[in-house]
This record gives structure tokens, C-alpha cells and sequence, in this order.
């Protein structure tokens, strides 16, 4: 399971870096790909000095850095993994974690990828800014909310009761004060921009162009679609108006793992930081399909553990769990 943006901070995998050649010799080649599209080098900007935390967490909020930035630590984590022996029979993620997982199946190279994912973050990040609201509603019970705010968009379906509304900031405040009187609990998301919403519309044609320049091919490696809830076809993956789509319109995480709950029982195994996919899977209870073992590789950023640390407990758990390293 691949994260997407909104796990990302400052520091994230830093002892990874220094500690696992496997993993710094993937990132560094993320880092050198990326620093002349982006002319930043993301080594400096998600491991900075001490005492320049807190800037390197601000900065790592805008769009167009945070979505390379993410792709590049979740793609190097995936590659010290698979150097341990651990290889998935299938992949989801969620939002920009779907690239990771579409590149990884060899849909698309790791240079076209990065080139795709930077263009996305930066097309997006020129955008107006928006706001997003986590809302502890069902799809149709906030779907019928939205109703009365038609600039808004049902951004995401992350669990039974877990959705995500989008749109211009005025109307995500009208939209959190109804909800409020309601007794009804949400969240705004640090995030700069409405993803997945009408705001994105401008951008979309931009984007097919430059994914129209892209050769992209058919997976070897089953992964689950955002834009559809199941398993990606060939043709919806090969397909830049699929990817297009998939900008604008809503992430059914949340049919992502019931799918996967179909398969009766699972190892997932969250490749990022922090540990919000996991707090997902054991929100939909994928476990009442089969028994499921549920493993974050790194931790959450204000838990206190340290990277390297949790990242060998994970393995240790994931070999508790049946899997052979």
C-alpha cells in the first residue's frame, strides 16, 4: 500500500538514507532525475540540517515538491524491500501512491515516471489554492451534503466512514460549520490545494498533453484503481485519459480494500511514511474477509520511533505473519 500526499515531512526515512545502501543508492538516483526538472535536490530538502525542521516540513507542504518527494521515498522503500525478499502479489495506493505502484509494475519507466509525477505536482501547485475536509461520513450520507454546496467535490472514499470533501476554502468552512451543527466530525487537512476537484479542471488538458508523450505499457503486476475501486485493466492503464481522470475524480480507497479483502487473507504492508493506510485497512476491517496481518514500514512521524528501528520490526512482523525474507 503506497501513501499519498499529506504523509510526507521532513526527516522521513532519514536513517534509511544513511543506514541501508539499498534504499539511499534508489533515492539518490530519484534525487539526480529530479533535480533539474524540479532544481532542487530532495536529499537537501527532506534531510535538512538540525534546527531546519520546521522549514523543510513548510516547504515540503507545497504540492510541487511533496508529490516527488513522496513517489521518491516510497519507490526506494519498495526496492529495500524487494532487496529483502519481500515482493508483492499485488499493489494499491492511494492518490500519487498509485504511480509508485503503476511504475513498479513496469507501466512506466522511473524517468518518465518522476518527469510525470514532478509536471502533476507543478501543473496542480499552479492552481488556485483550496481546502479539504475529512469528514466521518459515509459516501452517500456526505454525497447527499454536498447537495447544498455544488462547488464542492467528494474527493475520497478512504473507509466506510471516512470520506474527504474539496473545493474552494469559503465553501469547505460553510460546508465544516453545517457539519459541526450537526454534531458531526471533521477535520480540515493540511493541504494548499482542493485535489480531486472541480478546481483541478484547468490543468487537465495540460496534463494529457504531456502524458500523451509518455510510452506506457501493460502491468506485470496486479495493482488496484482508484478511479474505478477494482483491479486496473491493461487498457485503463496504458490508456493518459485514464491518469487524467484519475487527477480529477474521486480516490475509492476504500473499494481499493474491500477488493482486497475479496482475496481472503492478506499481508499488507504499507511502503511510505507514517501510518495512514494502514489506520485505513484496520478501519474497513479487511480482516472479516480472512485473516489480514497489517504493517506500517515506517512510523508516525510524532510517535517518537525511529526509522531503522521500525522498519526491522516491521519485517520481523511481516515474518510472524508467514512471509519469508
Amino acid at each position: 500500500l503506497f501513501p499519498g500526499q499529506g504523509s510526507q515531512h521532513a526527516g522521513m526515512a532519514r536513517s534509511l538514507h544513511v543506514g541501508e545502501p539499498v534504499f539511499r543508492e534508489a533515492f539518490d538516483r530519484c534525487a539526480g532525475i529530479l533535480r533539474p526538472i524540479l532544481d532542487v535536490d530532495l536529499r537537501e530538502a527532506i534531510f535538512p540540517p538540525e534546527g531546519r525542521e520546521a522549514a523543510a516540513d513548510e516547504r515540503l507542504r507545497g504540492t510541487a515538491l511533496a508529490q516527488p518527494a513522496i513517489f521518491s521515498i516510497e519507490y526506494a522503500l519498495a526496492l529495500l524491500w524487494r532487496s529483502w525478499g519481500i515482493r508483492p502479489a499485488a499493489m494499491a495506493g492511494h492518490s500519487i501512491g498509485e504511480y509508485v505502484a503503476a511504475c513498479l509494475a513496469g507501466v512506466i519507466s522511473l524517468e518518465e515516471a518522476l518527469a510525470i509525477v514532478a509536471e502533476r505536482g507543478r501543473l496542480m501547485g499552479s492552481l488556485p489554492g483550496g481546502a479539504m475536509l475529512a469528514v466521518q461520513l459515509g459516501e452517500a450520507d456526505l454525497a447527499r451534503r454536498l447537495e447544498a454546496h455544488p462547488s464542492l467535490s467528494l474527493a475520497a472514499i478512504n473507509a466506510p466512514a471516512a470520506c474527504v470533501a474539496s473545493g474552494p476554502g469559503e465553501a469547505i468552512a460553510r460546508l465544516e460549520a453545517d457539519l459541526s451543527a450537526e454534531g458531526v466530525a471533521c477535520t480540515r487537512l493540511h493541504t494548499s490545494h482542493a485535489f480531486h476537484s472541480e478546481m483541478m479542471e484547468p490543468i487537465l488538458s495540460a496534463f494529457e498533453a504531456r502524458l500523451r508523450r509518455a510510452k506506457l505499457a501493460p502491468p506485470t503486476i496486479p495493482f488496484l484503481s482508484n478511479l474505478t475501486g477494482t483491479w486496473i485493466t491493461e487498457a485503463q492503464a496504458v490508456d493518459p485519459g485514464y491518469w487524467v481522470s484519475h487527477l480529477r475524480r474521486t480516490v475509492r480507497f476504500a473499494d481499493n480494500l474491500s477488493a482486497l479483502a475479496e482475496g481472503g487473507s492478506r499481508v499488507l504492508l504499507e511502503v511510505g511514511p507514517g501510518t495512514a493506510l494502514a489506520s485505513l485497512a484496520r478501519l474497513a476491517r479487511i480482516e472479516t474477509s480472512g485473516e489480514a496481518a497489517i504493517v506500517s514500514s515506517l512510523p508516525h512521524p510524532k510517535s517518537g520511533a525511529g526509522d531503522l528501528a521500525a522498519i526491522h520490526e516491521a519485517l520481523g512482523r511481516l515474518w510472524c505473519a508467514g512471509v519469508d525474507p
